[in-house]
């Protein structure tokens, strides 16, 4: 060896082999923790949207319009051929909310004999409440526009573009039960709203 020559390196200055975390993999370790992260998060995520979108979705799946029986007062509490006007109370249902006895509307329930009939207390031309006429012959009379019901709900005169709405109703152990419906007013046809 001469002297110009340099040493030979040391054994522990020799270039080792890149371990696998220098290399740019993920440790084993870190992955299962990424996975539980993702996994958890697709777990919270359903499970906050199932109910939501059940939720939203309710309404659309609830049967609307319709009429709905309603007892209203004892038949023994109407005169035969003598129109009462009747509130109708009952529960107010509006999409996810319920009111506990509400007052809904009202109808005018006439007796003929062992029948019983009822009318809508709302007048077909533009809404308003539908009084009694006594001095018409016992029919109704609308105060706002002068249209004018026989008795049996037939329209005599006036804008009213139909007679008044006749409800169905039925005898419920001694009580006369109606089945309440709105329909749309200012329009010949009568179509429930």
């Amino acid at each position: 060896m001469t002297t110009s020559d340099p040493p030979p390196p040391p054994e522990s200055a020799a270039p080792s082999t890149p371990s696998p975390a220098s290399a740019g993999e993920p440790r084993p370790a870190r992955r299962t923790v990424t996975l539980a992260v993702v996994v958890g998060s697709c777990a919270i995520a359903a499970a906050t949207a199932i109910p939501a979108a059940a939720f939203v979705a309710a309404p659309i799946g609830s049967k609307g319009g319709g009429g709905r029986w309603v007892r209203t007062l004892r038949v023994d509490q109407l005169v035969d051929g003598e129109p009462k006007r009747v509130a109708i109370v009952d529960d107010r249902r509006d999409a996810w909310t319920i009111e506990r006895g509400v007052e809904l509307g009202s109808v005018w329930v006439v007796k003929h004999g062992a029948k019983v009939s009822a009318f809508s207390s709302v007048c077909p031309h533009l809404g308003c409440s539908v009084n009694l006429a006594p001095e018409a012959g016992g029919g109704f009379a609308c105060p706002c526009h002068t249209s004018a019901f026989d008795a049996d709900g037939k329209r005599k005169s006036g804008p009213s573009p139909r007679d008044l709405d006749a409800l169905a109703t039925r005898i419920e152990d001694g009580f006369v039960a109606v089945e309440f419906r709105r329909f749309r007013i200012g329009v010949p046809e009568k179509v429930e709203t």
